[in-house]
């Protein structure tokens, strides 16, 4: 890791507490309203109420166990994105959720939120390496895991 990459730190959000309760607020009607409109795939498991990363693997392993008792081949691709909370396309964001009826509010309060985010990175020595480019939505906030 090239130290003198500020593309290589994670940044934090040094938000109030009135702007996180807000934004808790706001996933937890987002996260609602996409459960009641069947919007969200049956086999994503993160960051949903009842529901956990475990479920995935338990599905894995019947599968395998299934595809063993029936001598059959199971392939199973499993891949990871590099910064993929940095790649995410914040505009595409928007557009499915208007496609799924969301209008007002909501979505101006989400655009504005992710548009206005910027990022410093400091070195530890205190000297002058800031950057100011867009944040991610995970640096965004933790709120936020259901958009992408």
């Amino acid at each position: 890791m090239d130290p003198q990459d500020a593309g290589n730190y994670r940044p934090i959000a040094l938000t109030s507490c009135l702007c996180k309760l807000m934004e808790q607020m706001v996933n937890a009607r987002l996260v609602y309203c996409l459960e009641e409109k069947g919007a969200l795939s049956p086999f994503q498991s993160g960051f949903r109420h009842h529901r956990s990363t475990v479920d995935n693997i338990l599905l894995l392993e019947t599968s395998i166990r299934e595809a063993f008792v029936r001598n059959r081949h199971l392939v199973s691709i499993f891949f990871d994105m590099e910064k993929a909370y940095d790649r995410t396309w914040r505009y595409g964001i928007l557009k499915d959720l208007y496609h799924l009826g969301f209008r007002g509010n909501l979505p101006v309060f989400i655009q504005n939120f992710l548009k206005t985010r910027v990022k410093f990175v400091s070195d530890p020595l205190c000297l002058e390496t800031f950057t100011n480019e867009k944040v991610s939505l995970k640096a965004a906030s933790s709120a936020w895991c259901c958009l992408y």
